[in-house]
């Protein structure tokens, strides 16, 4: 009933009152072809009755003087006279019969159909013919003891007068249905004009055109609706200044935040390069002169004690220099700076498999992908979040990194095969304030770019983003 629900509200009341009318007249036709049958039964009886009479009161001397002739002529008289009599029977005190109207043999059973003093006792019994029911008038002749007149009334001609009248009841009735139908629909159309003004004027509010109006032609509901309806104009068109402003108001505070969050990144970044270097170029150096004067110390030194102390310093510091350069690295590789985005990754892989004994598969161009220092910075920043997210939250043997350009984008997909990410697992998340996964999307983000992660169908997380090379990237 789809298709109902897509009616317009005029056509509806109209429909309704169409069926309705529609289901009154076949009511009204059916009692009134109910009633016109009922009447026209007791009328055929009626007049078979006063027939069948009629006959017995002339027919009893000739049925006891025998006169045949006599008796045909009166039934043939009576049957000629009534185009609804089908046939006259008369028959004597013994059963036999004594005349009749049929042309040739008699019916089959007819003369057992309805008997004095059998079953069928009644004076009229309705019988079943090829020629449609027939009702049978019994008439006793002086109370029986001369015989009985039956008298078979047949319904053709009645029901022929009925199914004219009926014909011209439908007649009358579709006239009156087109009639009531025409002022139904311009009474259906009447009131629906001012809902179907009001449905235009909130089409056109909802498109933003705030200077419609509804047109107010009455003061009952709908013209109150009216009202209520440009008074809803007004207040938007008053208001609409102030929303505009705060629109402006956050969009600007959006472009801040964003040129903000960028520069604060950009700011990390080179901290990071200068922490970096520092460790890199100062305090290894340092570390690297205090292993070298250790080591000349304990050339020098008097006895086996000191020698071995120093040695185990020796080793102390150069462990810590490993893992300062590590720092060094993890901070800002220099790789990155040095060679490009594509070598980086390499590196950083390789030392990744090294540490967590996790197999990583890279496809990736053999030549180093030119792109600007902020995008180069984010891809690594998020592949580097990625793969530690995989060892903290996964059970991942395997992970596949592609990337590539396609479309004036750089893509970078991550898969692993661990037993992936839920819904749930974001919203957890967020409530234990790990800002992982929304720090690698707002990196993306802030590029112009798009960041997704989901489940596969073949199991494990697949981490895709991809960001823009045309556009001009902010601060550098």
């Amino acid at each position: 009933m789809k298709w109902l629900s897509k009616l317009r509200i005029n056509r509806k009341i109209f429909g309704m009152i169409l069926v309705a009318l529609l289901f009154l007249a076949s009511v009204l036709g059916s009692i009134i072809w109910d009633s016109l049958t009922n009447m026209m039964t007791e009328e055929l009886e009626k007049r078979g009755t006063s027939i069948a009479n009629n006959i017995a009161a002339l027919s009893s001397d000739y049925i006891l003087t025998d006169d045949q002739f006599s008796i045909h002529l009166l039934i043939s008289q009576a049957q000629k006279s009534n185009e609804d009599v089908r046939y006259i029977l008369i028959i004597n005190s013994k059963n036999g019969l004594v005349g009749d109207t049929f042309s040739g043999n008699l019916p089959k059973g007819i003369l057992s159909a309805h008997t004095l003093g059998g079953a069928n006792h009644q004076k009229v019994a309705t019988l079943t013919s090829d020629e449609g029911n027939i009702h049978d008038i019994l008439v006793p002749i002086e109370g029986g003891d001369v015989g009985f007149v039956r008298v078979g009334m047949e319904e053709k001609q009645a029901k022929a007068f009925i199914f004219t009248k009926i014909g011209e009841l439908v007649w009358a009735t579709l006239l009156v249905c087109i009639g009531t139908a025409g002022i139904a629909y311009y009474v259906t159309h009447f009131i629906t004009k001012p809902i179907n003004n009001l449905v235009a004027v909130a089409t056109g509010i909802s498109a933003g055109n705030l200077s419609i109006r509804a047109k107010v032609t009455s003061d009952d509901e709908v013209g109150k609706l009216a009202h209520a309806f440009n008074d809803m104009a007004d207040n938007l068109i008053s208001s609409g200044t102030e929303v505009e402003m705060l629109l402006r108001k956050l969009q600007e505070k959006e472009r801040l935040r964003d040129t903000l969050i960028l520069k604060l990144l950009t700011a990390q970044e080179d901290e990071r390069k200068r922490i970096s270097r520092e460790l890199h170029d100062e305090t290894s150096q340092a570390l690297t002169s205090l292993m070298v004067t250790m080591r000349v110390l304990a050339n020098e030194a008097k006895d086996a004690e000191q020698q071995e102390l120093l040695h185990t310093s020796r080793e102390v510091a150069a462990s810590i220099l490993r893992e300062i350069r590590d720092l060094a690295v993890e901070l800002r590789p220099p790789i990155l700076d040095d060679m490009g985005l594509i070598p980086a990754i390499k590196k950083y892989i390789q030392k990744f498999e090294e540490k967590h004994e996790i197999v990583v598969d890279l496809f990736a161009p053999a030549d180093d992908i030119v792109i600007d220092s902020l995008t180069a910075v984010a891809l690594y920043r998020i592949l580097q979040e990625s793969l530690t997210n995989v060892v903290k939250h996964t059970a991942a043997t395997r992970i596949e990194i592609t990337m590539g350009t396609t479309d004036h984008c750089i893509q970078l997909t991550i898969h692993d095969n661990g037993h992936g990410i839920q819904p749930e697992d974001f919203e957890r998340a967020r409530q234990q304030n790990r800002i992982g996964i929304y720090g690698m999307k707002e990196r993306a983000e802030l590029l112009g770019g798009s960041f997704f992660v989901k489940t596969t169908n073949v199991g494990g997380t697949e981490l895709r983003v991809s960001i823009p090379l045309n556009l001009e990237k902010g601060v550098q």
